[in-house]
């Protein structure tokens, strides 16, 4: 007798998917799917991976998961939390069917969005590196011919709301530190910005067919400017309008991914020194960037 994952007779197909959690007496384990998917209470199904099937049975279900145990209560689970696993719509006695012709369909086909459900419809945070460049930079009371390029680094970290699988909000804060010289004087004058950022981010998934996926992401921030010049200390708000980025995606666990960006910024600086004289700087930036989600 066989059965199928959702519920009505369909044409027998093998998929992946992640195992949730695993329980501590290895008696059951829980994935992501539930009655939404078509799962009901008492349905069995050949779960599988690498080394070993196993004839399992939905024990409780809810809308998002469903928790399943061995049909042989003498079969500890072999699964471990976050392995990629696989199940056989067709269960007959112990053994998985599949009963199509084209030895094509012997090798199940990977569903990213439940595999990497983290990075395609789920919440998670962001963890960026960034080297700076200056392209173009003009100050109050600096000479344009004096502005020579200005490097430094940034260091950012977000919470990023997937309310989609292509669109997401992003919400965080960032720490620059930046050193520009004035040529005429051979003079470095160090500027420190913390800042609260907002972005709005496209990912381009219909354009993937694997797990990685480029996007492009606009962000906007508000925040506190420091700079030194001779030992006085200049400080004010700083304003981040736009941040234009193209990043590149790439998971290598379930929950873990490596994330490529390129990016150009326009930032303003509206700073005071002791003496309540105001420079006005505003600076056009280079950026490239490694980090982590998670």
């Amino acid at each position: 007798m066989s059965y199928s994952l959702f519920g009505a007779e369909k044409p027998p197909r093998e998929e992946l998917m992640v195992v949730q959690t695993v329980s501590k007496d290895r008696h059951s384990f829980v994935v992501a799917r539930g009655v939404k998917d078509g799962v009901l209470k008492g349905q069995e199904i050949i779960y599988a991976n690498d080394n070993v099937s196993i004839l399992c049975k939905a024990q409780e279900v809810n809308r998002n998961y469903s928790l399943w145990v061995p049909i042989d209560p003498n079969v500890n689970i072999p699964f471990n939390k976050e392995e990629i696993i696989s199940y056989n719509s067709h269960a007959y006695g112990n053994v998985a069917l599949d009963i199509v012709g084209d030895v094509n369909n012997l090798t199940p086909a990977v569903n990213y969005y439940e595999v990497f459900r983290k990075f395609r419809s789920s919440n998670n945070f962001s963890m960026r590196a960034s080297l700076n460049r200056g392209l173009s930079q003009s100050s109050s009371d600096v000479s344009t011919d004096k502005n020579t390029n200005r490097t430094g680094y940034t260091f950012a970290i977000d919470y990023n709301y997937r309310f989609m699988p292509e669109f997401e909000m992003t919400v965080g804060g960032r720490i620059d530190n930046e050193v520009y010289r004035l040529s005429g004087v051979q003079l470095d004058i160090p500027t420190h910005r913390t800042m609260l950022t907002v972005a709005t981010t496209y990912h381009l998934l219909n354009f993937s067919t694997d797990k990685n996926n480029i996007y492009l992401t606009l962000a906007a921030g508000i925040g506190k400017s420091e700079t030194t010049v001779n030992g006085e200390i200049s400080s004010g708000t700083v304003t981040l309008l736009p941040e234009a980025r193209i990043g590149y995606l790439m998971p290598f666990t379930p929950s873990v991914a490596m994330i490529f960006e390129g990016s150009v910024e326009s930032l303003s600086a509206h700073e005071n020194f002791s003496d309540s004289s105001e420079q006005v700087t505003n600076m056009l930036n280079l950026k490239f960037t490694i980090g982590l989600r998670f």
